[in-house]
This record gives structure tokens, C-alpha cells and sequence, in this order.
């Protein structure tokens, strides 16, 4: 018999996002580790004396995102015990049921990620890791991927032409992680999604506006997706009004302010919040793709540095 999943959060802060979390997991009775460390070991040196920076984000920013996958390996050289495990985010609230539920929907694969499926006209290229089941074989060749795309001429193009996607789209972000998780689990056969629903459950990809998987897969309340509470348990409505019980809630950016209010079930509270911070986030958003096409040079407008290397 498996023995049960391990949860784990890389967050060397100890903030309200990170209590309501380990708050989520206890009332979901599963095992939580944070990992608070910072050292990220010799190959995160490798990755940061290649790096290229290509987002509209920091380059402190990615880096870290990118450290927290050297910081997990180093934990599992500690604990070889651990062959397989979940990364979470802080920012995401777990229920009953969501460890089994993974087992169920990774199968056999080394790696099971969140992503959205293309539906307005382009592919961002991104894997999202807020909720993702890893092997340890599997973080050991992902890692081994990025080192190498970093460090080939080859895989700095490719990235290269996908920054140049979202500067010419006017939309921020870029690469991170989260694209060459994209790349990695398509070239080695771990692309089938975390966030699908699966036996009449689901993982939410981003709790803002009613995309999941697909384009408009649930109904809205305010801002975020429809929440109604059964028997303890949150649940999300389809488009078609059929009631889904979500297992993960992640609060993307400032959705955050509304974990407290969907942990305890106040559901109107969450669409209130949702609804302004929208609203917010869309003047942000138009303001930067005015300003990128007023600064696009003849180039294409590359987001990276122009002195990082080819």
C-alpha cells in the first residue's frame, strides 16, 4: 500500500498566505513540510551564471522560482525515503480527499503539472507547479533539462522566441519556470494536466475568472469562479450547472486576500474581493501593453537584457 503523499511548500517567509495554507492542510489531514532554506546548492550556482533573463517580472523574481526546484532536490538527497511527493504553493487551500485524488489523476507519470489549454488566439507555453505531483527521477531530470537549456545556444533561441511571443501579444510576463516546465514535460511524455476534472473533482488552476483547464469551464460569481459549500467542501459549477467538488483553491496575485473568506465558507465575500481586484487588474494590465507598444523597438521589442549572451 502507498504510503501517504508528502505536501510540500518552498517559502522562506512566514506570513498570513503560508498559515491559511498549513491551516487548509491540517483540516485536510495531510502532511505538510516547509522548506524555509535558501541555499540552493552548486547547480543553482550553474543556472544563475547562465541565466537570461526574459520576463516582464524581476530578475530576483524568476530566480527564486526557479531556486525553490535545487532547494527541493537538496531535501531529497536528506531524505531518500521520498520518491514522490507534491509541490504547493502557499497561496493555495487543500481539502479532504486531495491526496488520493492526485495519486489518481498522475498515474504513472514522473511529473503532473497545472495548464490552461490555448483558447484566445495564442499559447503562453507554461506549466504551472502551484499543485504538481513530482517523482524524485523526475525532479532530478527536470533540473537537468533547465541546466542545459540555460546553457546551450539552442535552448537560449527558443526561449528567446517565446519571450518575443508575449512582447509582440503586449502582455506581461515572459519566461520562467513555469515555460520550461512546459517544454520539459512535453519532450518526455508528462503533459497530461493535474487540473482536469477527473471523477467528478477538480484541482483550480487559478481561482480569478472561470477558466480551468479549458476556456471558460465554470461559472463566476464577481470575480472568481462560482463557489457554493457542500457538505464542508467547496465546489465549483460548470457551465453547464454541474457541480464539481474542488480539492485546491489557488489564489493567484492579490486573490490572495480572499483565502481566509473561502476557507471558512463565506463565498460572497470571495466574489466581492474577486470583482474589485479584477477590475484593478485589468487597468495594470492595459496600462503595461500601452506602454510596451510605446516602447516596442524595431527589433520585436525583446524583453531581455540586449548584452545577455546568444
Amino acid at each position: 500500500m502507498n504510503n501517504p503523499l508528502v505536501f510540500i511548500v518552498v517559502e522562506d517567509r512566514q506570513n498570513k498566505t503560508l498559515l491559511l495554507c498549513r491551516e487548509s492542510a491540517a483540516q485536510a489531514e495531510e502532511s505538510l513540510v516547509v522548506l524555509s532554506g535558501t541555499d540552493g546548492g552548486p547547480d543553482y550556482e550553474r543556472l544563475c551564471s547562465t541565466y537570461v533573463h526574459l520576463s516582464s517580472n524581476t530578475p530576483e523574481f524568476e530566480k527564486v522560482c526557479f531556486r525553490r526546484y535545487f532547494l527541493l532536490a537538496e531535501h531529497l538527497k536528506a531524505h531518500p525515503d521520498c520518491q514522490e511527493f507534491v509541490l504547493l504553493d502557499s497561496d493555495v487551500l487543500l481539502f479532504r480527499g486531495i491526496g488520493a485524488h492526485i495519486r489518481r489523476v498522475a498515474g504513472k507519470a514522473d511529473f503532473c503539472g497545472s495548464l490552461m489549454q490555448p483558447g484566445d488566439g495564442w499559447d503562453p507555453c507554461q506549466i504551472s507547479p502551484h499543485v504538481s505531483y513530482w517523482t524524485a527521477a523526475g525532479l532530478e531530470r527536470f533540473i537537468a533539462f533547465v541546466l542545459n537549456t540555460y546553457a546551450t545556444p539552442a535552448g537560449r533561441r527558443k526561449l528567446r522566441a517565446i519571450a518575443g511571443r508575449f512582447a509582440n501579444h503586449g502582455v506581461r510576463g515572459g519566461v520562467s519556470d513555469m515555460t520550461l516546465l512546459h517544454l520539459w514535460a512535453q519532450a518526455s511524455g508528462n503533459a497530461a494536466p493535474i487540473n482536469r476534472v477527473f471523477g467528478g473533482r477538480v484541482i483550480d488552476h487559478n481561482i480569478n475568472g472561470g477558466r480551468n483547464l479549458q476556456y471558460n469551464e465554470f461559472q463566476v460569481r464577481g470575480g472568481a469562479k462560482r463557489l457554493e459549500f457542500v457538505d464542508g467542501q467547496p465546489c465549483l459549477v460548470t457551465a453547464g450547472g454541474e457541480m464539481v467538488t474542488a480539492l485546491a483553491l489557488h489564489f493567484q496575485g492579490s486573490a490572495k486576500m480572499a483565502m481566509p473568506h473561502a476557507l471558512h465558507g463565506r463565498v460572497r465575500m470571495v466574489a466581492l474581493l474577486t470583482y474589485v481586484l479584477r477590475v484593478a487588474r485589468r487597468l495594470k494590465n492595459w496600462a503595461f501593453g500601452r506602454g510596451l507598444i510605446a516602447q516596442r523597438t524595431p527589433d520585436g521589442g525583446r524583453l531581455a537584457d540586449a548584452s545577455a549572451p546568444e
